[in-house]
């Protein structure tokens, strides 16, 4: 009876189309370099610069209700609706940030301006 060769080690067969290229991966989404660069950019540019304080998240939100419901009354009847829950959500939002130093006039105001 013949002995086995040796089987602790298998050599395989290189497939050179299986063979792992050299380089930066193929990326998912299929998009260029460029359209890459210009989002990350976009990106960087949207990051606050420094700490934020009350009054500038307070005057942002209240600048973004008033463009929400100023628009509302020349759209049709869905949108407006639709527009006016963005900004009560932007209102729930400034609520949630600023819930502890909130000052009462600037609540009131607030929420006057979005059941309007």
């Amino acid at each position: 009876m013949k002995q086995p060769e040796d089987l602790s080690t298998i050599e395989l067969p290189l497939d050179a189309a299986q063979a792992k290229k050299r380089g930066r991966p193929p990326k998912d989404d299929k998009l260029s370099d460029a359209e890459r660069a210009r989002r990350y950019r976009a990106r960087q540019k949207m990051l606050p610069k420094g700490a934020w304080n009350y009054e500038q998240v307070t005057a942002l939100a209240r600048a973004e209700i008033e463009r929400l419901v100023g628009d509302a009354a020349v759209r049709p009847a869905g949108e407006a609706e639709l527009v006016t829950q963005w900004a009560y959500g932007m209102f729930l939002l400034w609520d949630r940030v600023t819930a502890q130093r909130q000052q009462g006039a600037d609540r009131a105001a607030l929420l006057a301006l979005v059941s309007a």
